[in-house]
């Protein structure tokens, strides 16, 4: 079993989208931040998860998180994760939110912690993703990537 994480090409956005709809996200904007996402691939390169990280300023928002294979399970998420944060640490970004419906013990092991919309930065407030997702059952989450 193998697979194989790398950035999105423009080639990857109707499969990402779908990926995305399935899991009942919103797909919308994607093709905006194509260049920021992470996409993962099977054996047979089938797209099998997908991740945006879209940088404003020095914040990042993570976005259409998906893992959808029989192959995932708790260990390989936690490397897609711990991935996907090492990516955003090389883009510069100091610090990475990201908004969820549910409490997740996979975010607090990676040292999110969840934070008051209020508490979020402006540049990530005005981003269209946020906006549209931030709701009140929405919680808001962030981990600090340096020291």
């Amino acid at each position: 079993m193998g697979i194989v994480v790398r950035k999105a090409k423009n080639k990857d956005m109707l499969p990402i989208q779908r990926l995305v709809a399935k899991a009942g996200l919103r797909e919308d904007g994607i093709e905006q931040y194509i260049e920021s996402f992470l996409v993962v691939e099977d054996e047979e390169e089938s797209l099998i998860g997908t991740v945006g990280v879209e940088k404003y300023e020095e914040n990042g928002l993570l976005r259409s998180l998906v893992l959808d294979s029989p192959i995932w399970n708790a260990k390989l998420s936690l490397e897609f994760l711990q991935l996907t944060l090492k990516y955003a640490e090389e883009q510069n970004i100091e610090t990475v939110y990201l908004c969820a419906k549910g409490t997740n013990a996979l975010f607090r092991q990676l040292g999110f912690r969840e934070v008051g919309k209020e508490d979020v930065p402006e540049s990530i407030m005005c981003s269209e993703h946020f906006k549209r997702n931030v709701a009140v059952e929405v919680k808001v989450w962030a981990c600090e990537l340096t020291e």
